[in-house]
């Protein structure tokens, strides 16, 4: 395939619009009350950052689920199996933040992360949530500074209204349809026989060498420019590392043109709106928006919650161009580094085990395949949008 052919299906992807289920009422209502209540009640009570943070939490759980069908329900039936993994990311984020190690931690911790899952689908939705959650809690709480224990039980409040939302509106009970035809899932013994048969490959290891080795550079160069507002780059390795082994994914081509159009749709609000009120009305308007963008177009996603992330960051703050401009080039540097360690990883990692010869394995992981959780991706576990660390 030449560049040309190859640039033109690549950008086709990228800019294709999904045709799929109308986003649910239940998703739109999480993602409106969410956002909606902490936000009418902080500005009522005279603290506005409070309620913006609070929403900005239970924002960033309010996706739809890619999970299959039964997991979803699942899901439904117990909203806390999303959330956990979010209250994890905070607490391990709030006991790591302004030391002089909490680089290594996060790197530690998040390959640790990466590393189990390939366990099973649910883990790795799970684990992905987790990784993502915490370096941007990491993000906030080194913002916050002095005022950073505050700062974590807000947002951490977040992710627990997120909990009495979709709890408001859950099912009680889970539909037929969502139920019939489900297949049996491997067993524990079965499942715990393939991560191990998988982990002692190193090609079983690739996913978490590409996360790890892309946070700490990622790390390195927002130490480099203290001056400038580069701690995007953490979040946004954090974001585009998927466990599928791709040279220039599509969703890493869609968030630099989603963040590129979000970081010029804030500069014109900022520009154009001045009022506290009508940000806040922005911010719920764009809040409601992002589930719908996100079950058509990941590029509309991004362009959708980028400017929400920014005016909740720095809510009643200036905002320079140049903090703009560093958001973008932090987000392009992060593109960057991904696509550097995926073309390393494919060229310097062996290949997996063919699933032929791993079939062949003792009959306690019959029938279970490799990698099971090959297809997760970041954003596809209602993760949050491109954010970071501000420094």
């Amino acid at each position: 395939m030449t560049l040309r052919s190859w640039a033109r299906t690549h950008f086709g992807e990228a800019l294709a619009v999904r045709r799929s289920e109308p986003v649910g009422w239940r998703t739109i209502a999480v993602a409106a009350l969410g956002m909606i209540v902490p936000v009418i009640a902080g500005v009522a009570l005279g603290h506005a950052e409070i309620g913006f943070t609070i929403g900005l939490g239970a924002m960033l759980l309010a996706g739809p689920t890619a999970a299959p069908d039964a997991e979803a329900a699942q899901e439904r039936r117990s909203p806390a199996t999303a959330v956990l993994p979010a209250i994890v990311a905070v607490l391990a984020a709030t006991a790591i933040a302004g030391h002089a190690w909490s680089d290594v931690a996060m790197v530690l911790l998040a390959t640790t992360a990466a590393s189990v899952s390939g366990y099973s689908r649910p883990v790795g939705v799970a684990a992905i949530r987790f990784i993502v959650y915490f370096v941007l809690s990491l993000g906030l709480l080194d913002a916050a500074g002095s005022h950073r224990a505050g700062a974590a039980l807000i947002f951490g409040l977040g992710a627990l209204w997120n909990i009495v939302v979709r709890l408001m509106l859950s099912r009680k009970g889970p539909a037929p349809a969502e139920m019939a035809g489900a297949k049996p899932s491997p067993t524990h013994v079965q499942l715990r026989a393939n991560w191990r048969r998988t982990m002692r490959e190193l090609a079983g290891w690739q996913f978490p060498i590409r996360l790890g080795a892309g946070l700490a550079v990622a790390s390195v160069a927002r130490a480099a420019w203290p001056a400038h507002h580069y701690g995007w780059i953490v979040l946004t390795v954090a974001l585009l590392t998927q466990r599928p082994l791709e040279h220039v994914p599509i969703k890493l081509t869609q968030r630099a043109l989603g963040t590129l159009l979000g970081v010029g749709l804030t500069w014109v609000a900022l520009s154009s709106v001045s009022s506290t009120l009508a940000l806040a009305a922005l911010i719920c308007l764009l809040a409601v928006l992002a589930p719908i963008a996100r079950a058509r177009s990941y590029l509309a996603y991004a362009s959708i919650s980028t400017p929400a992330i920014l005016l909740v960051l720095d809510l009643e703050k200036p905002i320079e161009t140049i903090l703009l401009v560093d958001r973008l080039v932090a987000t392009l540097a992060g593109a960057a580094i991904v696509i550097a360690a995926n073309l390393a990883a494919d060229r310097w990692l062996p290949k997996p085990t063919p699933k032929a010869v791993r079939r062949r394995a003792p009959a306690d992981g019959a029938g279970v395949q490799p990698s099971s959780t090959a297809s997760v991706s970041v954003e596809e576990t209602s993760s949050p949008p491109a954010a970071g660390r501000s420094k």
